[in-house]
């Protein structure tokens, strides 16, 4: 037996579960930025149900509170952030509102209320998780360091060990070990 590995990009498996059931079950529809859909007709309530139905089985659920809505769209602004080329040069705090036309101190308040987190401490990690990303794709720590906008590479280890108890190198140098112990099964 051979273990096999695969890459996926969790926003376009995402797009196409969605586009599978909302067109399998006749509702039109447009798909807008990460996690937004606009349903253009009245769809029945039978119909619904069974929407929703199948998007559970993919761990897909709709939101239907406005807060729960808000946070999402929070987290949604805060990954593609973190994962463009370049972040923002501006204060987050006014991206944020900017992009999602709200008062931040609003934003931060029910973000807080409702994750048990700040939206600072929600970027760090979105940070991280994006660093160990690059990390696997050799990129070095001051590319890295740059991409997020890290005031220095030992600010950017720093965090990572806060956040993974693990130094960059010592976590690259344990997926390497996985890899090879896996190719040689």
């Amino acid at each position: 037996m051979k273990k096999t590995y695969i890459k996926y990009d969790i926003n376009a498996a995402c797009r196409a579960i969605m586009q599978e059931q909302l067109t399998g079950l006749g509702i039109d529809y447009e798909l807008e930025e990460l996690g937004e859909i606009v349903i253009k007709k009245k769809v029945p309530p039978a119909i619904f149900m069974t929407l929703q139905a199948n998007l559970k089985r993919y761990g897909i659920d709709i939101l239907d509170d406005q807060k729960s809505q808000l946070i999402q769209r929070i987290k949604n602004t805060i990954i593609d952030m973190v994962g463009r080329d370049k972040l923002p040069s501006s204060k987050i705090s006014h991206y944020l509102a900017e992009r999602l036309q709200m008062n931040y101190n609003y934003i931060s308040a029910v973000f807080s209320e409702h994750t048990h987190t700040s939206i600072e401490n929600y970027i760090i990690l979105q940070k991280i998780e994006r660093a160990k990303k690059l990390l696997l794709h050799d990129l070095s720590l001051t590319e890295i360091s740059h991409l997020l906008s890290y005031s220095s590479v030992a600010h950017l280890s720093g965090q990572f060990k806060k956040m993974t108890g693990l130094s960059p190198s010592a976590f690259k140098k344990i997926i390497s070990e996985r890899k090879k112990i896996a190719h040689t099964n």
